[in-house]
């Protein structure tokens, strides 16, 4: 495999995602191991979106992930809090040690991105919600802590999260009255960018597959790709997740910046990614097409 750069990380959110057995993986009955290893031969970051469900992950599982991704040094974990800490506030201390086992089980194998706290739409800048905040920041402090706000109010509190060492991240979303603007100004060792899609209609409608059902086109992907050039001139680590995720169009846009990143470079994109998006072929690196193909179904050279 490519020794690839630790100074940009792209990956999808989440590498269990259902619609990637069929476009990534190719096989529907490989472990949740299994596809982490395969998912972690091209991209060199995702999100643990099971830590915002379930509350009984900890060292064990997460000892799990790094053995699954050794093969790849660059690989880190961005850790999704649980909900009953941004959304109901309310964890209870076997939570909170729950939560802080798995991400020191995560730092001691160099595999730890960060910790993500998104907050909802409702989470609007009030006193009561910046304590709510901070709070967090004390009961995890030590561990990189990224905050992501939906509400616009929140835009201009970047020096208050400063002074707690909190990174804001920099989401992409819908250009709706009232959401938090795209921002990579932010300034830190770490930057994390989620971008969510510019789906308007599908937000509106609040329904999460329609939320998150959209396609990055040309243009926009080298919007992407300068603002993360601008942002490299202030931070030595980037993180960027494509977390639009509906008909796998996160996978296409993640291969898509990759090589864009790389000067157009070609990179390594599974075969059956490139039987359901043909127009990845032009990026695709054709001494590595059956990279994840078993052995015993590769053409004979």
């Amino acid at each position: 495999m490519e020794q690839r750069t630790a100074k940009v990380r792209i990956g999808i959110g989440g590498w269990e995602l259902d619609v990637l057995d069929r476009l990534l993986y190719g096989n529907g009955s490989l472990s949740a191991e299994e596809k982490l290893s395969r998912y972690a031969r091209t991209f060199d970051a995702t999100v643990v979106r099971a830590t915002f469900w379930d509350g009984d992950l900890g060292a064990g599982e997460a000892s799990a992930w790094a053995r699954a991704v050794r093969h790849n040094p660059a690989f880190r974990f961005i850790v999704k809090l649980h909900h009953h800490c941004t959304h109901q506030q309310n964890p209870s201390a076997s939570l909170r040690a729950r939560i802080r086992s798995l991400l020191q089980a995560l730092e001691g194998e160099g595999r730890l991105g960060g910790l993500l706290a998104q907050f909802p739409y409702s989470f609007t800048n009030t006193s009561t919600n910046r304590f709510a905040v901070i709070r967090i920041a004390e009961v995890f402090r030590g561990f990189p802590l990224h905050v992501e706000f939906r509400h616009a109010s929140w835009h201009q509190e970047v020096a208050f999260l400063e002074e707690h060492r909190i990174q804001i991240v920099s989401a992409d979303l819908p250009r709706i009255r009232q959401f938090i603007p795209f921002q990579t100004g932010t300034h830190g060792c770490h930057l994390l960018l989620r971008l969510h899609g510019r789906n308007e209609k599908g937000w509106l409608q609040n329904g999460l597959d329609a939320r998150y059902d959209y396609l990055y086109n040309a243009r926009e992907l080298i919007e992407l790709r300068r603002r993360i050039e601008s942002m490299l001139s202030s931070t030595p680590e980037v993180t960027v997740i494509f977390n639009n995720t509906t008909g796998g169009h996160a996978l296409v846009n993640a291969l898509q910046l990759l090589s864009a990143l790389r000067g157009g470079k070609p990179v390594d994109v599974p075969p059956s990614t490139l039987a359901a998006f043909p127009q990845l072929r032009q990026i695709a690196d054709p001494a590595h097409l059956d990279l994840f193909t078993p052995p015993e179904m590769r053409t004979a050279v």
